[in-house]
């Protein structure tokens, strides 16, 4: 390559290890830049390394002959730790927990991915470190770093010998290590006497003092399972390097560099280090070498696209890095990475008559189709072929591309299609762009930016090619395309600098901290720092800087915001810092979330020292000038035709060497050719070489750069609205692709709304459980993407209805609306917890659309603490009814609704702070929504989102009439009782196919509302969506469901049912039967098609709180919601203490520990509960809590009575159970069991609740289930050795813990023989209604629910003749009546 001048004083090297290739880049002290590729060696890294070395040295050797092949220093980035991690080649090895706590790392956080009904499909990653490696050990540190119980170090050895000489590294995660690392030391020290010096330790507290046990303990396990081939890795390579030179440093995924010792100990900081690297090589050629100094950055490779945002000449940076299915919490540059890469592939489904791109692609083997490699299928690289955009050979004429094979390829897809070959290949690339921009925009919006305001950086193999794309997208100018951009990677390493960071969790209110605490951290971690960078760069007299800074957050939210501070502020009095600090972090909250809270008390949760090299940068050289702007004819590569927009362009294809001196121009329509990449001008742009190398394409003048709206013609004011909307209509059947991109963008949207919402909320159901939905609908209220279901459409019948009546004003421009009221609304919100805002969308005044939220707030009023009392007999005992109001009027608040609902919660900060996040959430959605229409026009728009609903109502059309079986399916599901005694309450759905694309739900059947407030307002809008997720989930995945196919579904609900309740009935408790209904649908589902049998499990939410007042007088509430067995499903097994219901999360114990007076002392899966077939149900979790402060709780779940139910010859999951172990003044403990659902449960110091919840049933003949399967999991402590042998009739070896076969072979037969001739039930209850009552005293503890036939019908529904001819019907056939 071609060598380019430099400023340093020494040689200096960087090289990045690729999937495909290693690239080296070198500065000369006299003045240049030389680079080299070579093919990367994944079977040892070193030897690609050494490789680019050796070629590079050559490569400088023939200009500058007196190079003696030494360098001052070699800046490494590496992807060993990654593939690692990725390839599943870290070493065996243990993990130690505090006993009690054994799955922290497969629970992780309990959450399941996606939508609802993304369980069916969804396999949970393995943990890191399996469970028959995690040791369990006796002891506990207390929140405040106190000791309440002594490391049992006895037990630890036992447990140890157990995996000696079966690993080469321990991972060291107790609870609350991150106050205190004693027992961490201790353990450790344990560990070297029993392991030996040669098993590699790492304790949680060193890797990550913070406080989080899942984060931390993944965290850290992660470094001790990669840290030893690592550490091996380096070895080598400082030994093959040895004659290169003797500094030889790594890129950290922060962009610092790091010294090998450090890294060999922390390879968790170097997983992003070659991501890092092009980032850094961004800011030193071009924030720090240019006027540029805000950019937005795409890294575009064969598989994957890599977005960043620099700031001020600063990357941004993050406290996590994603790896595959594992995310760390160590500082990494803010990549956000998407699967849209040049390799991404290109699928149609007819189903829904929809292009899709990524996020699957070829690979580096195949790879695209037109590299020759046995690849069919269109990729990205294939449509920009096709289209004339890349030269016929890559790699400076190396590599020949099959243009005949990537023209078959995209004109099979175009022949789908039913369009030609060059659309085809264009709505390829613009889909690939669009998921691109929505990428660039998350990751600059989300911090408060517009991205129009940066210019945009494109660099890796691919990302120049489609930057002329993105940028007009984003309205990002100049797009910079750097010289050799697909080694940039490599030049970024080598102009980096040597950094060392430490945090330290330090969690206090602003206001009530010592400065002299806050000194000591930050002087502590300043002093470690110092020697770490000062023994690294091994010179007299470094030059460094210092960086302090603190996280803080509003008290009680989740979101923290990091600010720098000055040593000056370090030294101030705590007003003064608290002033300071304050401003800085309003300052940042306006930008991002535009709103503060003024006088809202702040809480600092980390202090951070930063330590960095501060010597001079090396420079970038400055380039030649050219004479004049046109470059020389003889750099013209070719000439060709190209496709752009559909017409057809002679491009230019320049040879990119020869156009680098400063000030050469070259106009669009070109491409600019190099080794290493491709850069497409377009028709209307030109490119300008700068002083530096880098390409600066820009718009020409006169190039207006017309919208897609301009372009049709649809803004001329000479045109009807009926012409507009009906030329809109023939755009979007011409061209499909344009819904389709709409539709990706609202999707976008909706996850923006999503993250805001999660990090400015303060109720502990939104920011940690993520009990929050949103939805974005069309003008009429139809939903376009969402998960509920449109909550629009009955809130326009109320508020219409009232405007009719002169109660309200009409819809106008400003407005926004806030409601909670369950029956005004008809379920569309279930209970007064979900406090919904809707806004309606308008552009250019006229309305296209609402955007609507609602979140869980923690309190709004009601008989207990958490407002969901299952004493409440009415709505009125519920809580605080917000019918349908203005909260805005025309753009001002209506502030006295506001204070009217803090002043009724007990939680009123929190409350206003989730009103604002609502509101801010749903002004993000009318921004972007309003974008999209200036973009493609509203008439577009609006015909875009009609094919998007159309198109979701074609597939299910086609999934009913294909997919589900004419005859008739019913089903019955039970909640136990209503916490007074009276159960179980019935739902039952007959499902039908009147037509054969139509289905009826008829839920006929089902009891009548109960007097207590278990009753559930089943919105027939939510129901309907919850079918289209189901049937979508299995036969259209990656289609976004929305509310098209409502047409299709038919149903039908009796009022005065626990489903249709009669207002004021209770509703407030109502998470049982939203929970029972998803069992109810599935398992109709199931009997119309098999990829739907599943069996039942933890579908419902139930919540435990805790409130009461501290001995200083503080009020303290806890609310929590549990977790159990998910059903087995064809898929394979239901996840352990998991809910099917998507995105909710748990609480970190330590969390819970620091902010109320309770401590867990046990939290983990129980072994047997989950049901036993050949796919074994979720086992369900127990949790222990030791209450700490005189208070009362209220717990609700459900599943004790029944039993949830096994299928096809699947066995029925554990039930749920409780109790108080109460401590009697003379220190004896009385256990008493609770009923499942119990309020006002008065507690003292030193009590503790045990809590078990329900496991999921089997799916399958247990005796099918494979008996070393068994057997593994009795290592896991999820199946014991006595229900392995009752269980699955699999024997097992005590001592060892292994399948004893022939014993195995001989019990299965016996059971098989026994059970001849009985046929097992399709669905496997534990026995009919009438059995479970006659066996419920035996087996719960407790009396059975009496059924509501045996009282007198009472309350507003009782002159119903469904809730009449029911009762008939009960007391005449009893149960009976459910036994069908």
């Amino acid at each position: 390559m071609a060598a380019t001048a430099s400023t340093t004083d020494a040689y200096h090297l960087g090289c990045d290890v690729g999937g495909t290739f290693t690239d080296a880049c070198a500065f000369s002290p006299k003045g240049r830049i030389f680079r080299a590729k070579v093919p990367s060696t994944p079977q040892d890294q070193s030897i690609g390394v050494k490789d680019s070395i050796e070629k590079i040295c050559s490569i400088i050797k023939a200009t500058e002959p007196d190079f003696n092949g030494k360098f001052a220093s070699l800046h490494h980035g590496s992807t060993v730790a990654t593939n690692a991690l990725l390839e599943g080649k870290g070493v065996p090895a243990a993990l130690i927990v505090t006993e009690g706590h054994k799955d922290v790392l497969v629970a992780r956080r309990s959450q399941i991915p996606g939508g609802l009904a993304s369980w069916i499909q969804w396999s949970p990653p393995p943990p890191i470190i399996p469970l028959e490696r995690t040791l369990q050990v006796p002891e506990r540190i207390g929140v405040d770093g106190e000791v309440i119980k002594p490391v049992d170090t006895d037990v630890l050895r036992r447990e140890l010998e157990k995996v000696k000489g079966k690993v080469q590294a321990v991972t060291v995660s107790l609870l609350n290590s991150w106050v205190s690392g004693k027992h961490e030391k201790e353990v450790g020290e344990v560990i070297k006497e029993v392991l030996g010096d040669d098993v590699a330790v790492s304790l949680s507290h060193e890797v990550l003092p913070e406080l989080g046990e899942y984060e931390r303990t993944v965290t850290t396990a992660t470094n001790s399972v990669v840290k030893p081939e690592v550490k091996r890795y380096l070895a080598g390579l400082q030994e093959k390097l040895r004659d290169v030179t003797s500094n030889v440093r790594i890129l950290k995924s922060d962009g610092g560099l790091t010294n090998l010792e450090i890294a060999g100990e922390l390879p968790v900081n170097i997983l992003m280090s070659g991501p890092a690297g092009g980032v850094k090589g961004i800011t030193s050629i071009i924030a720090k070498s240019t006027d540029y100094k805000n950019l937005v950055t795409l890294d575009m490779g064969g598989t994957s696209t890599d977005v960043a945002l620099i700031t001020n000449g600063e990357p941004s940076l993050r406290r996590e890095t994603v790896v595959g299915d594992i995310t760390v919490r160590s500082p990494s540059v803010d990549v956000r990475t998407i699967g849209a890469g040049g390799g991404s592939l290109a699928f149609y489904q007819a189903l829904t008559n929809t292009l899709r791109v990524g996020p699957e692609s070829s690979g580096a083997s195949p790879g695209p189709t037109c590299y020759g490699r046995g690849g069919t299928q269109a990729t990205v690289t294939d449509a920009n072929l096709v289209l004339g955009y890349l030269p016929e050979t890559l790699l400076g004429g190396e590599f020949k591309l099959d243009v005949a094979a990537a023209r078959s390829a995209v004109g099979n897809l175009a022949e789908q299609m039913g369009k030609t070959m060059f659309d085809a290949a264009e709505a390829i690339v613009d889909l690939a762009n669009e998921a691109i921009y929505g990428a660039l925009r998350l990751v600059s919006v989300e911090r408060g930016y517009n991205p129009a305001d940066f210019a945009l950086v494109a660099f890796g193999g691919a990302g120049p090619m489609c930057a002329n794309s993105v940028g007009k997208l984003l309205g990002a100018w100049p797009v910079i395309v750097p010289a050799a951009p697909g080694i940039l990677c490599a030049q970024g390493d080598a102009t980096t600098k040597m950094s060392h960071e430490l945090s330290a969790s330090f969690i206090h209110l602003l206001s009530s901290t010592s400065m002299d605490a806050i000194r000591t951290i930050l002087r502590t971690l300043e002093q470690r720092c110092l020697q770490t960078v000062k023994d690294a760069l091994a010179t007299k007299d470094p030059q460094l800087a210092i960086v302090y800074q603190a996280a803080l957050r509003y008290k009680g939210q989740a979101l923290e915001l990091t600010v720098n501070l000055a040593t000056e502020d370090v030294a101030r009095t705590l007003e003064e810092f608290d002033q300071v600090a304050r401003t800085k972090f309003d300052q940042l909250h306006q930008q991002q979330f535009s709103y503060t809270l003024e006088a809202f008390p702040l809480e600092l949760t980390r202090l951070t020292v930063i330590v960095s090299d501060s010597s001079p940068d090396i420079e970038i050289p400055r380039l030649h000038k050219a004479d004049g702007v046109d470059p020389p004819t003889c750099a013209v590569i070719e000439k060709k035709t190209i496709v752009v927009q559909g017409k057809e362009h002679e491009a230019t294809f320049w040879d990119r060497t020869a156009i680098s001196k400063a000030g050469y121009t070259v106009n669009g329509p070109c491409v600019v050719v190099e080794m290493d990449s491709n850069t497409l001008i377009q028709p209307g742009f030109r490119g300008e070489i700068d002083a530096v190398g880098n390409i600066c394409i820009s718009p020409m003048p006169g190039n207006e750069m017309p919208s897609f709206r301009s372009k049709t013609g649809l803004a001329a004011d000479d045109k009807t609205i009926e012409q507009k909307v009906s030329e809109a209509k023939k755009i979007v059947q011409d061209i499909p692709t344009i819904p389709t991109l709409v539709g990706s963008s609202l999707a976008s949207i909706r996850s923006e709304m999503d993250t805001l919402m999660l990090r400015c909320s303060m109720s502990p159901a939104i920011r940690e459980q993520q009990d929050e939905f949103n939805v974005i609908t069309d003008a009429a209220g139809k939903m376009l993407v969402g998960q509920f279901g449109s909550f629009i459409g009955q809130f326009l019948k109320i508020w219409n209805y009232k405007v009719s009546r002169g109660e309200s004003e009409p819809i106008e421009e400003g407005d926004v609306f806030v409601t909670n009221d369950v029956y005004e609304v008809e379920g569309a919100v279930s209970h007064l917890n979900d406090v919904i805002v809707l806004l309606p969308i308008w552009f250019e005044h006229k309305l296209v659309g609402w955007a609507a939220n609602f979140g869980h707030l923690t309190d709004v009023q009601g008989q207990v603490p958490g407002s969901m009392s299952i004493n409440a007999q009415t709505i009125f005992d519920d809580g605080l009814q917000v019918p349908t109001m203005k909260l805005f009027d025309r753009g001002k608040m209506n502030k006295p609704i506001v204070e009217m609902m803090c002043r009724n919660s007990r939680q009123p900060d929190w409350l206003r702070s989730d009103l604002l996040a609502l509101i801010s959430s749903c002004r993000t959605a009318a921004t972007r929504v309003g974008e999209l229409c200036s973009r493609f026009g509203p008439e577009v728009y609006a015909a875009s989102t009609d094919i998007l609903l159309e198109r979701t109502r074609s597939a299910v059309s086609e999934i009913i009439e294909h997919h589900m079986t004419e005859e008739p399916s019913t089903f019955v599901d039970f909640v136990d009782d209503d916490g007074h005694g009276k159960g179980p309450f019935a739902i039952k759905c007959t499902l039908t196919k009147p037509e054969k694309n139509r289905l009826r739900f008829d839920w006929n059947g089902s009891s009548p509302q109960a007097s207590s407030s278990i009753n559930y307002y089943l919105s027939e809008t939510m129901f309907k969506m919850f079918v289209g997720y189901y049937l979508l989930t299995v036969h259209a995945p990656f289609t976004i469901p929305n509310d098209g196919f409502h047409d299709l579904l038919d149903i039908d609900i009796p009022l005065g049912s626990v489903l249709k309740p009669v207002r004021p009935a209770a509703v407030s408790c109502r998470t049982h039967f939203l929970g029972r209904s998803m069992d109810v649908m599935q398992a109709l589902f199931g009997q119309k098609n098999s990829a739907f049998m599943t069996a039942a499990g933890f579908s419902d939410s139930p919540h435990f709180f805790y409130s009461g007042f501290k001995p200083n007088g503080e009020w303290y509430q806890l609310y929590q919601i549990a977790f159990g067995g998910v059903p087995a499903r064809p898929r394979g097994d239901g996840p352990d203490c998991h809910c099917l219901f998507p995105a909710i999360k748990s609480v970190p114990t330590e969390s819970i520990e620091l902010n109320f007076p309770v401590r867990l002392e046990v939290n983990e899966a129980v072994a047997d509960s989950g049901g036993a077939g050949f796919h074994r149900g979720g086992n369900a979790q127990k949790t222990m809590y030791r209450f700490l402060s005189a208070g009362e709780f209220s717990l609700h779940d459900d599943r004790w009575f029944t039993t949830p139910w096994g299928v096809r010859g699947g066995k029925p999951g554990s039930r749920s159970k409780k109790a108080i172990h109460r401590l009697q003044p003379d220190g004896s403990v009385t256990k008493t069991l609770l009923p499942s659902k119990c309020d006002h449960v008065k507690v003292k110091p030193g009590d503790l609740l045990e809590w078990q919840t329900w496991g999921g049933g089997g799916l399958g003949d247990p005796l099918t289930r494979p008996a070393e399967t068994v057997a593994l999991e009795v290592k896991r402590k999820l199946v014991t050795i006595e229900g392995a042998k009752k269980n699955y009739g699999v024997v097992i070896d005590p001592s060892t813990l292994e399948v004893n076969s022939t014993a195995t072979e001989t019990l299965r037969a016996d059971i098989e023989k026994a059970e001849a001739g009985k046929e097992a039930p399709l669905y496997d209850r534990g026995g009919t209604v009438a059995e479970l009552v006659a066996r419920c005293k035996e087996e719960t503890g407790f009396e059975p629910p009496r059924p509501q036939w045996e009282d007198e019908i009472y309350g507003p529904h009782v002159a119903l003749p469904y809730v009449q001819e029911w009762y008939k019907k009960g007391r005449e056939t009893g149960y009976g009546m459910w036994n069908a």
